[in-house]
């Protein structure tokens, strides 16, 4: 019965990720009984991708790491020069390798002329320990 609460807590917490995301901005929610109480956190932001690339990252509270990540593409699409995400992953501001994830990085690519919107965020967790 103990995995049955931590999946029910699971789809719980990704409601609200979704609900957060909608919502936009940063959004904090109590976590499950496991995580000791803590915050899970969203940061959105909105950027503009110029013709050509951009490479960029949303970073997550102070004592919170990264575990998930993503990007929401708002211009108009075109499937002859698509935007296309190159990357989307975890990282850290720090540069060091053995440091804990605290940001989601993305590159994108723009073969469009003109600029085009996008919407990027992270979901944040406190760091254990």
């Amino acid at each position: 019965m103990r995995g049955f609460g931590r999946a029910i807590w699971l789809v719980a917490a990704g409601a609200l990720a979704g609900a957060a995301l909608v919502a936009g901005g940063v959004a904090l929610a109590d976590g499950p009984p496991w995580s000791g109480g803590g915050q899970v956190s969203y940061v959105k932001e909105r950027r503009s991708i110029p013709a050509g690339y951009l490479s960029t990252n949303v970073v997550c509270p102070k004592g919170q790491q990264a575990v998930g990540g993503g990007y929401a593409h708002l211009g108009e699409h075109d499937r002859e020069s698509p935007v296309i995400a190159e990357v989307s992953a975890p990282s850290n501001t720090s540069g060091k390798p053995d440091e804990v994830n605290n940001a989601w990085s993305f590159f994108f690519m723009n073969e469009k002329e003109k600029t085009t919107p996008i919407d990027v965020y992270v979901i944040c967790a406190p760091i254990d320990g």
